[in-house]
């Protein structure tokens, strides 16, 4: 008798006839029998061409998210992905056995996220934010990968690491938490959604540090000659603000620094309280990073005699309070860069009294910095300590190495001091690094703030 029993269908025939057109499916795969693939209501799973995926993985895609899976990628076995808002794999990349993408945790169990003291493990909610893993990255066994995390293309990130803040492209990163531990003349691979910070400045002129501009000064090929005359064609902001910019950009050139610096001479923090309103009202922007300082105009009014532009340490706090406030409603992060103090700009005995004056208003700044949950940076005791330490003028009156120009004013050696102190700060609190990772929202929140990151993976209409 002969057997007419058709073959079995292959895991990519029953997963397309299971889900449908929830799944894009590209050709090619090879899928093992045993593939768990659970796609929820309104959620989508894109696989690429020529993906291959061993046994024992599971692809959980919940409520509205997506998972988007590159051409060539290759998944070990029993590695687990699952996304609550959205999970991408590059071309090429390649998840080791055991690797564990989740884009999403668990809210933790306060009164406000379980307010009837529910006992179920999912009482609290849940927050997410995206995994990016970039082209040609791989993932090496038992990798975790927590949510908000990018991974650049073709980093290596070694054995057992627990990847929670992002990896930069062409860099090998081990640990737990991962860190990166060198870099590599990487190969060409697409750089997908470059990801850009927005950084403003928000201060006096010690921030907005203008300078006077003419192309041919500036052009090493065309220099003007010895004694000749140029046109001062436009002023332009530099500074210890500007070098920062160039100094983020160099250790950072994967991603786009969008430096907006408000700068602006003689300022008090009456006027810097009215250029941060008018900024938001007019530009909407939100911030990555936000470093603001002010107080020193406010000071230095009450000794010029200019009363009526002066500012007491009262109206300063409720200046200060009000700034932070506004600010922590669309900044992820800001730092309150203390007053540089003031240097030979009256008689001595005048200058430590405005420094002592002055002392209090950073005081004010760094307790208002604490109430807002924004950080301190304190130039003041690296900037005193520097200057106690430079040669003083000569019998000639030429001064060699001043940290201020007139007293008030930074020179380029003032600039340097605020410069380090700064990187140093920077880098201490790990601020880009964390900066780079995407913030984790509430679940439904993060569906609408992240959806359009994965839409061109989606059908059309979905």
């Amino acid at each position: 008798m002969t057997s007419t029993t058709s073959p079995a269908p292959s895991a990519a025939e029953r997963l397309r006839a299971e889900h449908g057109t929830a799944l894009t499916l590209g050709d090619d795969c090879d899928l093992p029998d045993d593939l768990v693939i659970e796609i929820d209501h309104g959620a989508h799973l894109t696989i690429g061409d020529r993906v291959s995926i061993r046994r024992g993985s599971t692809i959980q895609v919940h409520r509205g998210a997506t998972v988007a899976i590159g051409a060539d990628v290759a998944i070990g076995e029993h590695t687990f992905i699952s996304a609550m808002a959205g999970i991408r794999i590059g071309d090429g990349a390649a998840l080791s056995n055991m690797v564990d993408l989740h884009d999403h945790n668990h809210r933790p169990r306060t009164a406000a996220n379980v307010p009837t003291g529910q006992l179920v493990p999912w009482a609290s909610g849940f927050e997410a934010a995206p995994i990016m893993i970039g082209p040609g990255a791989i993932l090496s066994n038992k990798v975790t990968v927590t949510a908000g995390v990018r991974i650049g293309a073709n980093a290596l990130v070694g054995a057992n690491a627990v990847v929670s803040h992002s990896i930069a492209p062409d860099t090998v990163a081990t640990g737990v938490p991962a860190t990166s531990r060198r870099t590599f003349d990487g190969a060409p691979a697409p750089r997908e959604d470059r990801r850009t910070l927005t950084v403003g400045f928000f201060g006096t002129s010690i921030m907005e540090h203008l300078e006077a501009f003419n192309a041919q000064m500036a052009n090493q090929a065309d220099l003007p000659e010895v004694g000749s005359k140029v046109t001062v064609e436009v002023w332009r902001q530099r500074g210890w603000v500007h070098r920062l910019a160039l100094s983020l950009r160099a250790a950072w050139p994967h991603v786009g620094i969008d430096v907006r610096n408000f700068g602006e001479g003689g300022a008090t923090s009456r006027d810097i309280t009215g250029i941060v309103e008018a900024d938001r009202a007019t530009t909407g922007t939100d911030y990555d990073l936000v470093l603001l300082g002010c107080g020193i105009n406010d000071v230095w009014r009450r000794f010029q005699n200019r009363m009526s532009e002066a500012v007491d340490l009262d109206e300063y706090t409720r200046h200060i309070h009000t700034m932070l406030s506004g600010l922590s409603g669309y900044s992820r992060r800001i730092v309150v860069v203390s007053e540089t103090p003031f240097g030979p700009v009256e008689d001595p005995g005048t200058v430590t009294e405005m420094n002592a004056e002055l002392a209090r208003y950073n005081d004010a700044a760094r307790t208002a910095a604490s109430a807002h949950g924004a950080l301190f940076l304190d130039v003041w005791g690296p900037f005193t300590a520097a200057a106690r330490h430079l040669t003083p003028a000569n019998a000639e009156g030429e001064d060699p190495g001043s940290l201020w120009s007139d007293g008030v004013h930074l020179t380029e050696l003032g600039d340097t001091v605020l410069l380090q102190q700064a990187e140093r700060f920077l880098a201490e609190h790990r601020i880009v690094e964390k900066l780079l990772d995407y913030p984790l929202l509430e679940r439904d929140a993060a569906l609408a703030a992240y959806g359009p990151l994965f839409a061109r993976h989606r059908p059309a209409g979905s």
